[in-house]
């Protein structure tokens, strides 16, 4: 069954690019796929309404990864978590069974923004800060482009859903899917 979702996700990454890309993009989204992901949380800042804290991992059923990686505004990224307040909601009823993990990979540039963001705009979710680059450096077959940088990994971290479900209906509807089967339906 998570097969046919995987299948799928890939289907609808594909169908948002142009004929001439469709194979770089398979490509890229298949050796994404073919690997586990290493999260090595214990080896970022963990930050917690604005404040570093120490943090507990446990291994839950389902992770669901947002990355932003140094390419990208981190500031900027930060400032919209807002958006995921809905979808959090409503994941909240499945408790430690399914962990949301936001890591942000800031730029020097970008560092002192992001830093002050992170203090003064506090986030009500927990984020992960790598400033090393560990995330990247740990997992060579992330591709670069930032449409694969939001991801849902089972509980061995291999990879079973690709793109943003704040974006994108179908994924939404998928994710919905693969985690209702394996947790149950949501009230």
């Amino acid at each position: 069954m998570v097969l046919k979702y995987i299948l799928t996700s890939l289907f609808s990454s594909i169908l948002f690019f142009s004929c001439s890309k469709k194979g770089q993009v398979k490509g890229e989204l298949e050796a994404f796929q073919s690997q586990i992901i290493t999260l090595c949380l214990d080896s970022m800042e963990y930050v917690e309404r604005g404040q570093e804290i120490d943090s507990e991992i446990n291994a839950p059923s389902f992770q669901w990864v947002v990355y932003a990686d140094s390419l990208v505004c981190s500031s900027c990224k930060l400032s919209e978590m807002y958006k995921w307040d809905e979808l959090l909601r409503k994941v909240g009823m499945y408790g430690e069974d399914l962990k949301f993990y936001f890591i942000f990979s800031p730029s020097t540039e970008d560092r002192f923004g992001f830093d002050w963001t992170v203090r003064t705009y506090a986030p009500e979710y927990p984020i992960y800060i790598d400033t090393l680059g560990i995330f990247e450096r740990s997992n060579p077959h992330l591709p670069h482009n930032p449409m694969f940088h939001t991801f849902l990994l089972d509980e061995n971290n291999n990879v079973l859903l690709v793109g943003n479900p704040l974006e994108n209906e179908k994924i939404e509807e998928m994710f919905w899917q693969i985690v209702e089967e394996k947790l149950g339906k949501r009230e």
